[in-house]
């Protein structure tokens, strides 16, 4: 019996062009897990493995910190008045 595999879900940030996106890699296991689910039925290894790497994406896009505001962005907010803050969407 063979086991698919997912790339290993790491914590740390990999930066670069190469490294996807959390939301990407939950796109891809999302969509690897209902194809499977399709091609084999409910109750095999291979699609509990599937959607178990699912819900650990889901787990760790929740947990993932909101990005926060940018210099700009806090900038209008102080100062609304300022024609930067009128003239760019902030």
């Amino acid at each position: 019996m063979t086991h698919s595999t997912l790339a290993p879900i790491t914590t740390a940030s990999t930066t670069g062009p190469q490294s996807p996106t959390l939301e990407t890699r939950l796109k891809a296991a999302l969509e690897h897990a209902r194809r499977l689910t399709k091609m084999s039925g409910i109750p095999n290894i291979d699609v509990a493995i599937a959607w178990e790497a699912v819900e650990e994406l889901q787990a760790a896009q929740k947990r993932k910190p909101a990005p926060s505001p940018s210099a700009f962005a806090m900038y209008c907010a102080a100062n609304p008045s300022a024609p930067e803050a009128r003239i760019y969407d902030c």
